[in-house]
């Protein structure tokens, strides 16, 4: 949905014009000369809207693949993406909209070169002007997440929030915002793995990060629970009462 959004954004949308407007004017890769304003207007369209179209698809799957914590193999298998799916489309629209190019001057694997070098430098401009996420941070609508080594142990590494820990025998199970996965590992290293993200233990099976607290219930007179914004109800040993207080979680 995201990447949805923001394919159909007005500043997507701007840029797309933009490109085609100055492809079009300066004929580039020889089309000012071979193709008249019309043909030459109809293929730099297509082929624009075509290398976006591209663009987001590979970028959607080197993120499934990699991560964006791995953003040099993010952008190198999203530019090797690109040049072999466009590279035999811009191939074909050329030869069959420039009737007046000798075809045995349009090689494949120039035009793929060319499309992988141009991919590589727009998508580390991105990334250095900061329309790609930050490596090691996930953004959500309410604030920058910060992303722990126990994240690479997930399987949805990118836009998931670790909510709580819980001891179950020789597992942990880990609750997110996503549901919750099951992984072998104690609970002590599980905690170890969760820095830089704040939390504190409620109980020696659970642990919880601070960020997802949003109340504390009193079930009588000896029982108490944190309340998560999932929905999770963790509770609260006598012994590990006195650091709740000392957060400022129990009154």
């Amino acid at each position: 949905m995201e990447t949805f959004s923001t394919f159909c954004s007005s500043v997507t949308l701007f840029t797309v014009a933009v490109s085609i407007a100055v492809a079009v004017i300066a004929g580039p890769f020889g089309t000012y000369e071979t193709m008249p304003l019309v043909t030459r207007s109809a293929y730099w369209s297509m082929a624009t809207f075509s290398a976006l179209v591209i663009a987001y698809l590979s970028r959607a799957t080197m993120a499934t693949v990699f991560g964006k914590r791995r953003p040099i193999l993010f952008d190198l298998g999203a530019g090797l993406m690109v040049s072999v799916i466009l590279a035999p489309l811009i191939w074909g629209l050329r030869a069959w909209m420039d009737p007046v190019l000798d075809l045995h001057q349009l090689r494949l694997p120039s035009i793929a070169l060319n499309i992988l070098v141009i991919a590589w430098g727009i998508f580390v401009l991105r990334r250095q002007i900061g329309l790609e996420q930050p490596s090691g941070y996930r953004r959500d609508a309410r604030e920058e997440v910060p992303i722990s080594r126990l994240h690479r142990r997930l399987s949805d590494l990118e836009d998931v929030e670790i909510m709580r820990l819980s001891a179950n025998d020789h597992f942990v199970e880990v609750s997110t915002d996503r549901g919750v996965e099951t992984l072998r590992l104690r609970l002590g290293d599980a905690i170890d793995e969760m820095d830089p993200i704040e939390g504190i233990c409620t109980h020696r099976s659970h642990w919880v990060a601070l960020s997802a607290v949003v109340g504390v219930e009193q079930a009588g007179a000896n029982k108490t629970f944190v309340i998560l914004r999932n929905g999770d109800r963790v509770p609260v040993s006598r012994k590990y009462r006195p650091r709740l207080l000392e957060a400022g979680l129990l009154e």
